[in-house]
């Protein structure tokens, strides 16, 4: 379940395979390239012959497809089947993402040892992100036996293979000197052990898998509701650059997420800040500098690298705008476990966000799961997300109308989680502040 996933939070160059060199990598490229436009049935079209022909690579992307609801219905399930294909032709990503799959109870029955099983034989392979995975479950003693030692080593690993999250996971370790040293031995002493030299297995381009692209979704028209009311938050000055989505919740109102308002730990002046609403390509349709803004009372700024998930349900903010913008606004309303599981079921749940990569068009992610926390104050979202996305709105349709459910918070890229504050948690801040709008000034 989508819980599981939480709690672990909280706590080839292409595969050759033979007769498929030549063409079928270009088609491969071409199908990626076409799903990356947004053409999916072309893709998918594409990918399926080679995927039948036994091509690995084809067969993690049409399983990733099924798996997200790309070109075809959302089928977990189905995306399982063409996942194990590929992974047992020993394609490392499709190793990871079957392990995932155990972990979060997507497409199959939540099983540790199941998920340990498929992060191992991608960690042994080198697969940076599976090593994350499988150190976290070996610290923790989940679906294999608990080794600080080994654990504490397959995240250092995972770290310089380039998985952000590693460096906090093991400042907060606790380790001897002794286990120290024996950890650096067993990470001196690895070696990358390829399961299938037949196969040609090695890293794979990201340009040959969707699960690697750097910005992925469907751009959407800013010209039609509910995106011509999601924009840019724009920041006059960063010091270290920063980009976050923002969502017209009435006519001088945005909601946000609270530390897309921050400099490091330092407040932004309202006067360095715009919403620029239904950009399209650069241009926004209607825009506004901000006046002053609203930030929940329990918020605590903190750096990127420090952040944690209790700090989440606390991660919101509306700025107040100069002027009203002509753009219908989105609707906000806190829903509870129950209609979050029949909106899941519906496939209703879906966001949009303007990412680093695409920073001039909105994309959105469709048919996403979630699950509310026990205490309603956190969204654990399974849906894919880019750089950017900060602030951006978790949406369900309630009585046939997108509506704000949640915010988004943080991503977890191992996991393919996004944790996103609840709408528990702003949406009679909200109401209090379009009351007071509507109050006449004297």
């Amino acid at each position: 379940m989508i819980n599981k996933a939480l709690a672990l939070l909280i706590c080839l160059l292409g595969i050759s395979l033979l007769g498929f060199v030549g063409p079928a990598a270009a088609e491969l490229d071409d199908a990626v390239a076409a799903a990356r436009r947004g053409e999916y049935a072309t893709a998918l079209q594409r990918l399926s012959p080679l995927a039948e022909k036994g091509d690995a690579r084809a067969q993690f992307d049409v399983g990733f497809m099924h798996a997200y609801g790309w070109g075809v219905p959302r089928n977990p399930a189905e995306g399982i089947t063409w996942y194990r294909k590929a992974a047992n032709q020993g394609l490392q990503v499709a190793q990871h993402f079957l392990g995932l799959a155990y972990v979060n109870g997507e497409g199959v029955r939540p099983d540790d040892a199941e998920a340990a099983r498929w992060f191992t034989r991608a960690a042994v392979q080198g697969f940076s992100q599976a090593q994350y995975m499988l150190g976290l479950m070996t610290l923790d003693g989940r679906g294999v036996q608990k080794d600080i030692v080994q654990g504490y080593a397959f995240i250092v690993m995972a770290g310089q293979g380039g998985v952000r999250s590693a460096a906090r996971v093991v400042q907060k370790l606790a380790l001897t000197e002794a286990q120290r040293v024996q950890a650096r031995e067993v990470i001196d002493n690895w070696k990358a052990k390829p399961e299938s030299s037949l196969a040609g297995v090695a890293n794979p381009r990201a340009e040959e898998l969707l699960g690697l692209d750097r910005h992925i979704g469907e751009v959407v028209d800013p010209s039609t509701w509910p995106a011509s009311a999601i924009g840019v938050v724009a920041v006059a000055h960063f010091s270290t650059g920063g980009w976050c989505t923002g969502t017209l919740v009435a006519p001088r109102i945005v909601l946000t997420a609270a530390h897309c308002l921050l400099n490091g730990t330092e407040p932004i002046a309202p006067a360095s800040v715009h919403f620029l609403a239904g950009m399209s390509k650069g241009t926004p349709a209607s825009s506004s500098a901000a006046e002053r803004f609203i930030v929940a009372k329990d918020f605590v700024p903190t750096l990127r690298d420090k952040w944690t998930i209790d700090r989440s349900p606390a991660d919101w903010a509306l700025i107040i705008l100069k002027d009203a913008l002509p753009v219908r606004p989105v609707g906000v309303k806190a829903l509870t476990g129950e209609e979050v599981k029949a909106a899941t079921r519906a496939g209703t749940i879906f966001e949009i966000g303007y990412g680093q990569e695409r920073r001039f068009s909105p994309t959105a992610q469709k048919s996403c799961r979630a699950d509310l926390a026990k205490d309603n104050r956190l969204l654990a979202v399974q849906c894919l997300a880019n750089f950017g996305y900060s602030g951006s709105p978790i949406l369900a349709d309630v009585n046939g109308v997108p509506t704000v459910v949640g915010i988004f918070s943080a991503f977890h890229e191992e996991t393919r989680v996004t944790i996103a504050a609840s709408a528990s948690q702003f949406e009679a801040a909200i109401r209090d502040q379009i009351g007071a709008e509507a109050v006449p000034a004297r």
